[in-house]
């Protein structure tokens, strides 16, 4: 009895010495790092989707904020953590496809694909092709394109971030026609000054947008998507205004340093994707005007490579290289 009793408990051992370290993740707190400062769409996400994970998993998940620098501050400190699964990084799709695209050889300081491991695309959303009273007349994106080809001066489009930047100039390649881009910090800025008259248009994240929208202080001319927002339904989209095959999706995600062990986004895999079909979670997805993503690191990483080249084309096209 002494000797089997002794060989049980060697079996039950050794089995316990050979389960992976993070088979019990998570076992203490995990740090959600967001590039972007508190109130907009990658840090309501962060938080929402933050909350859900600690219901599933039972520990804590901690928010933090480290804006600037077009996301690469949040990504350099995400890129350089610990790869055991306890650092993870909520970031838009312009941190990951965009920067890549507009920025010189060698500025930027991390590689999207080799730094990182995919673990969810957590949502998608349109952008808002907006106008303010300076443009009350204008109703459609075909009107804004006559408009544009009848005066000699390019409409002054607000730019909140680089992202938004190439959806214009997307739009505005493919119509023949130039807008002046004037730079912001951030979207609320672009809201302020459009409502107030001082620029023609904007393309604006949905959730920050639809308030001023639906209260009737600024005029949705289309959504950069290929289907229609479920939040504002009576707006059409770029491709049904005149555009054929225009289809600009943004996307936010949430991924891990590279090398994190593959249990542990599995266990993230799993979670999310009970959290992302929650009929809860949906509806609140809808009120800012998203979709649901999907918790498939291998649709992250294809999205990734699918947008780098997307938008490089574009920069290049448009001459677009920031230092």
């Amino acid at each position: 009895m002494k000797i089997s009793t002794l060989l049980a408990a060697g079996c039950m051992a050794a089995a316990a010495y050979a389960l992976p370290a993070s088979a019990a993740y998570p076992e203490k707190p995990v740090n959600v790092i967001v590039g972007f400062a508190p109130g907009g769409t990658n840090d309501i996400l962060a938080r929402l989707v933050s909350s859900e994970l600690e219901k599933r998993l039972g520990q804590t998940f901690i928010v933090e904020n480290k804006p600037g620098a077009n996301s690469m501050i949040s990504a350099n400190y995400v890129k350089a953590a610990p790869n055991d699964g306890y650092t993870l990084l909520v970031i838009s799709s312009g941190g990951l496809t965009v920067n890549p695209a507009v920025y010189k050889p060698g500025r930027l300081t991390y590689d999207p694909v080799k730094d990182f491991t995919p673990v969810a695309l957590l949502a998608k959303f349109p952008l808002v092709i907006t106008t303010g009273p300076k443009l009350k007349d204008i109703k459609s994106v075909s009107e804004l394109i006559k408009l544009q080809k009848s005066q000699k001066a390019p409409l002054t489009h607000g730019v909140a971030t680089s992202t938004f930047q190439l959806a214009a100039e997307l739009m505005a390649s493919m119509a023949g026609v130039q807008f002046t881009h004037v730079p912001y910090r951030g979207s609320g800025p672009v809201v302020v000054d459009l409502t107030g008259g001082q620029i023609d248009l904007a393309f604006l994240d949905s959730a920050a947008v639809i308030p001023s929208v639906q209260a009737g202080r600024l005029h949705a001319l289309a959504v950069t998507t290929k289907e229609r927002s479920p939040v504002l339904p009576d707006v059409p989209t770029v491709a049904e205004s005149g555009l054929a095959g225009y289809d600009v999706p943004i996307w936010s995600a949430l991924v891990a340093p590279a090398g994190t062990p593959p249990e542990v986004v599995r266990t993230l895999n799993a979670a999310l994707a009970e959290i992302l079909k929650e009929p809860e979670i949906q509806k609140r997805y809808h009120q800012l005007g998203m979709d649901t993503g999907t918790a498939d690191g291998e649709v992250l990483r294809q999205a990734i490579s699918t947008d780098i080249a997307r938008w490089t084309k574009v920069a290049h096209d448009a001459g677009i290289q920031l230092e």
